[in-house]
């Protein structure tokens, strides 16, 4: 802080800090309340205004930082007077010091309250000097009221002598612990420090008023230092509590009784608490939460609690969003976007099957799907069953049309041992959707299995394959081929009303490859149009076109035209933003007097018009439209189409076109052009989108010749719109992989992601995922995951897991784009995945002895891994197929392995070498083999022995406890048959990889050892 020293008075020392203040809200406050003390140009916040003399001047400055002041008001001694936004406040005397409280008030409904305390200060001379460091807080009150009294004051710190410290602030909301949004005044004295300004010091800390008296009489202080002293006696600060903000916009249905969805203002952004010096607004659409697409929008509703004259309850049929304006003074509100479910409808399954089949010889039977109602059905789940097993070619959900039917052909192999084949379907209600017949929702059918006794039976599959994994790894995705398709609609501007009119939807195969199965729609304020078929088969380069013709309604209808093309499976569009067109038909009256009618069909003119009341020379008929796409992806390329038509019987030259692009004309069209009758000319204009959120605006006019007079003037001109959006993306965890690990291991666990979207994401996008284990306090995270539209990904991370001593549950989370640095994602529900997990406790039993030696069990392993990871590489996007495989050898050894034999009763030792072979280019996510173990004939191939690593990829027995000296052995028993094999089984596994974990299973050969006689043979005691 700025101090000033000035030599007022000799043999005498005082002290005191010259600054002056502004007080204001928080950053994010609406108004900003300055005052200035006369003094220097010092800044606070805690409404402290120090003077030297009287009469004081003190510059007040209220500006609005939202909105518009409405209202500025000074209080003082009881008494409250308004003042301008730039005031000047003068303090005749000491008798007038104390607080002033400046309150202002702004249209939007933010209401700012401060104190500044004017205090008399004086010059400091020489050594001996004081500066305010805090505020001892005595009583809090509400108005008039005393609201709180502390029987021992509470002391608030100040920081740079009249700031209010940043800490304190918690705790005096503490005390008042009210959130009404009121003004609240807290009274006391200012606290000082009195200290040698050469030394620094400290002589004494001092209450103003409690202490005045020994503050006064000990430093010999000037008059006018007491009379500084006396003006810090009574202080006060203002403190202005928040109110809760609670309103809700609900999704349910029209009784409001059945709740869809709920989300309230805080999850649009707005805090909880909102101080009266704040506003701010909130906006809900009855698209914020996406419900299914068979419910209809009946509209929305507003209440308040308590209602009042600015805020009154409603409800709109049509109105889809609500913007509502906050300030601490709006009552609890709640906002009902309202549904109804799509009813009278019918859904049904039929199956038809064989009676009978061959045991072991293929059949095929359908399963039809049907739609009967009058409206469409979105989102049907679909299932179908073979013996309980799952039938993967009938899709999960499908969409389905009005009185549209969906066939599935199902082929098998009668391969089971039972009698019947039994088969099951049903198609079940979506949400959003009342089905008026549910008797027929489900299906089943029997195949009688009749043997066929000539039929020879295949060969069984051999399980010995020990390099094949038993989980096959997730295939990398076809790449979809590129074509271009487009859709447009010429339609004439306007039309008289009750008259015939036709425009016409074409859809154009822009690539040199055949399409087929092409879905095309089409929709005139969105009634479906009949007279495009659902698909259609596209030649290379071909446009198929439709004309659609109708009667118009009533003068100002507007016909809203809409066209779709998309591409077949296993294709993908380069250029989706001209997949879509719309364009639009005003119904207008027709003229007076004027009978040179429009043909019905522009394209088709009339075989002998007939104009007998006005001179054909003199007249004619030209009108311009566009047919564009609703919107376009932020810096792409786009294209739409002008239309200019001449609609008369006769050639009209010099006609003047015009087209432009947000009012900046169009080069590619020309400025004139000459028409034959009836002609209409088509121009196609590209251009590039700009920012994401802006609007791109088109026009086109066309004026006719000097010498003519345009019969129809109403259609010389069209207008369109396109909004320019971000490609949209949907990211999502799928899965985490495993699910059961060992206590002490270095682990490997994977996570798939995926892309759903048109969006590719290159390392530039930033894309992260984070891995958490909340119970071992475990963050990991990756960044620059690639994916290509529509595809997916792995993601492996390694990490350790602790000892347990029981098993322990743990939760594997993964969340993908966990910081939201991309914004523009359709959804972000799926996007964290949650998978409950064991950490197992490794314990090995005692071995129990048994004299029953049997066969070695058959054992199954998985040395072997693939798996396939995207990456981009060179500029685009490829997929790498990577593998490991584990390779384990092993070997006894006992004293007479020469000789080719051991007698029971001796030991042996083992030597096991374990290594992993891969491709794979992050080898430091492929563990070393970390558990060996082996199983003997003497405890039945049941109980595991475990052997210990002595270095990376090496492991021996460990000590025997049962050897008398600790040997790294086992024992072959004494009872051990004779000339007989004893077999070890040896297991060597917890190799994780990111495709799973490796395992190897050895029995006999080299862990093989030929039993003859026994330790006993060996014995040379005698006796009798």
């Amino acid at each position: 802080m700025k101090r000033k020293y000035i030599l007022a008075m000799p043999l005498v020392f005082i002290c005191c800090l010259l600054f002056s203040v502004k007080a204001f809200a928080a950053s994010n406050s609406d108004i900003e309340i300055n005052v200035s003390s006369p003094i220097d140009s010092l800044q606070s916040e805690s409404g402290v205004v120090a003077v030297e003399q009287f009469p004081a001047q003190i510059p007040v400055s209220v500006t609005a930082k939202t909105g518009t002041l409405t209202r500025v008001q000074l209080e003082y001694g009881g008494h409250s007077r308004e003042i301008t936004p730039e005031y000047i406040l003068t303090v005749e005397s000491k008798e007038a010091s104390g607080p002033y409280t400046i309150t202002a008030k702004t249209d939007q409904g933010a209401v700012l309250t401060v104190t500044a305390n004017v205090v008399f200060q004086v010059k400091a001379i020489y050594d001996t000097r004081y500066r305010t460091i805090g505020m001892n807080v005595k009583e809090i009150y509400e108005g008039k009221t005393l609201l709180k009294s502390f029987q021992e004051p509470q002391r608030i710190d100040l920081v740079n002598a009249n700031t209010v410290a940043d800490h304190e602030q918690e705790r005096i909301a503490g005390w008042i612990d009210k959130y009404d949004g009121g003004t609240y005044t807290l009274k006391g004295s200012l606290v000082v420090e009195i200290y040698g300004f050469s030394s620094g010091k400290l002589y004494g800390t001092y209450d103003t008023n409690m202490d005045f008296e020994p503050l006064t009489t000990s430093y010999g202080w000037t008059e006018k230092a007491l009379i500084a002293f006396e003006t810090m006696r009574n202080t006060e600060i203002t403190y202005q509590a928040p109110v809760k903000i609670n309103i809700d916009a609900t999704w349910c249905d029209e009784s409001k009784q059945e709740v869809y969805g709920k989300l309230s203002a805080q999850d649009k952004g707005v805090p909880e608490l909102l101080f009266p010096y704040q506003t701010t607004s909130v906006i809900f659409s009855k698209d914020d939460i996406l419900l299914s697409r068979n419910f209809i929008y009946c509209g929305l509703e507003w209440d308040y609690t308590p209602e009042s004259a600015e805020y009154t309850d409603g409800e709109s049929s049509t109105q889809t969003s609500i913007t509502q304006k906050i300030n601490y003074k709006i009552p609890d509100a709640d906002f009902y976007f309202k549904f109804k479910a799509c009813d009278g409808n019918d859904l049904s399954v039929a199956i038809r099957a064989p009676a009978t089949v061959y045991r072991g010889d293929s059949y095929s039977f359908t399963v039809v799907f049907m739609n009967s109602g009058n409206s469409p059905a979105y989102d049907v789940p679909l299932k179908g069953t073979v013996d309980d097993d799952l039938i993967k070619e009938i899709p999960a959900v499908q969409d389905f049309s009005p009185n549209e039917s969906k066939t599935y052909t199902i082929k098998r192999t009668a391969d089971t041992s039972a009698d019947v084949i039994n088969l099951w379907a049903n198609i079940g209600v979506p949400e959003g959707f009342t089905d008026g017949n549910l008797a027929n929702n489900t299906a089943t059918a029997i195949i009688k299995i009749i043997e066929e006794p000539e039929k020879t039976p295949d060969p069984g599959n051999n399980p010995d394959q020990p390099d094949m994994p038993n989980n096959p790894p997730d295939q990398p995705p076809d790449s979809p081929k590129l074509c271009d398709l487009s859709a447009s609609i010429l339609a004439p501007s306007t039309v008289y009303e009750h008259e015939n009119y036709s425009y016409t939807v074409s859809f154009t195969n822009q690539s040199g490859t055949e399409l087929k199965n092409v879905l095309l729609r089409g929709t005139n304020n969105d009634t479906a149009l009949a007279q495009i078929p659902k698909t259609y088969s596209f030649n290379p380069r071909e446009t198929k076109s439709f004309t659609i013709t109708g009667t118009a309604g009533n003068a100002g209808e507007i016909y809203n035209l809409w066209a779709n093309i998309t591409t077949p499976n296993g294709f993908r569009d380069d250029n989706p933003a001209n997949n879509t067109a719309v364009s639009k038909i005003t119904v207008v009256k027709k003229p007076s007097g004027n009978p040179d009618n429009p043909p019905d069909n522009p394209d088709n003119p009339p075989d002998n018009p007939d104009n007998p009341d006005v001179p054909s020379e003199k007249l004619c008929d030209i009108w311009a439209n566009l047919s564009c796409p609703p919107m376009v992806y932020e810096q792409e390329e786009y294209s739409f189409t002008v239309y200019f038509a001449n609609s008369t019987d006769k050639a009209l030259s010099g006609v003047s076109l015009n087209a432009s692009i947000d009012g900046k004309a169009v080069l590619t069209v020309p400025s004139t052009a000459n028409f034959k009758a009836y002609e209409t000319k088509a121009y196609v204009v590209k251009s590039t989108a700009g920012e994401k959120g802006t609007t791109i605006h088109l026009a086109a006019q066309v004026s006719p010749p000097t010498d003519y007079r345009d019969s129809n003037t109403s259609n010389n001109q069209a207008a369109a719109e396109i909004m320019v959006v971000e490609r949209p993306y949907d990211l999502d965890v799928q899965r985490i992989t495993p699910d059961q690990y060992k206590e002490n291991q270095t682990v490997i666990s994977t996570i798939k992601v995926s892309n759903k979207g048109s969006l590719d994401f290159t390392p530039g996008q930033k894309v992260s995922v984070l891995f958490e284990i909340p119970e071992l306090s475990i963050k990991k995270r990756v960044d620059a995951v690639v994916m290509e539209q529509d595809t997916w990904n792995v993601v492996s991370l390694k990490w350790n897991t602790p000892n347990v001593q029981a098993d322990k549950n743990i939760t594997l989370i993964a969340t993908i784009n966990p910081d939201k640095v991309l914004d523009n994602e359709t959804t972000a529900a799926n996007n964290t995945y949650t998978q409950n997990a064991v950490i197992k406790n490794v314990a090995y039993d005692e071995p129990e002895e048994s004299r029953t030696v049997p066969a070695p069990p058959q054992r199954s392993d998985q040395p072997k891994v693939t798996w396939w990871e995207q990456r981009y590489e060179n500029g685009q996007f490829v997929w790498r197929q990577f593998y490991a495989e584990l390779k384990a050898t092993a070997a006894l050894d006992y004293d007479t392995r020469a000789k080719g034999y051991l007698k029971s009763g001796y030991g042996f030792t083992i030597s096991v070498t374990a290594t992993v072979n891969t491709n794979y280019d992050k080898p430091e996510l492929i563990t070393a083999a970390q558990t060996a173990e082996v199983y003997l004939p003497q405890y039945r191939y049941e109980t595991s022995v475990p052997l210990m690593s002595d270095s990376t990829n090496h492991f021996t027995f460990r000590e025997n406890p049962s050897s008398p000296f600790r040997y790294k052995k086992q024992y072959v028993p004494t009872w051990f048959p004779d000339n007989t094999d004893y077999i070890v089984q040896l297991l060597v596994t917890d190799v994780h990889t990111p495709g799973g974990t490796l395992s190897k299973w050895i029995t006999g050969g080299e862990l093989k050892i030929f039993v003859v006689d026994s330790m006993y043979d060996d014995d040379v005691t005698t006796g009798n």
